[in-house]
């Protein structure tokens, strides 16, 4: 037997979702399609990082002048 779930993704939003076949008509009618084979999701960009107060920039700009260089 097929596999009876599809991957559907809505062009305006790029949101994917697995869903059975028996309920395509009514994703067709919302706007959703069928991810094709050669497209894929693109993953969700990482997260910003946490911000530093001055206080940790100034201990790590010290720290990085206290290394030393590698030649």
């Amino acid at each position: 037997m097929d596999n009876e779930w599809v991957t559907i993704i809505h062009p305006d939003t790029g949101g994917t979702g697995e869903v059975h076949q028996s309920s395509l008509p009514q994703h067709y009618a919302a706007g959703w399609r069928l991810l094709a084979d050669d497209e894929v999701p693109q993953p969700d960009p990482d997260p910003d990082p946490e911000p530093v107060t001055r206080k940790q920039a100034a201990k790590a700009a010290q720290a990085s002048k206290n290394e030393p260089e590698e030649k």
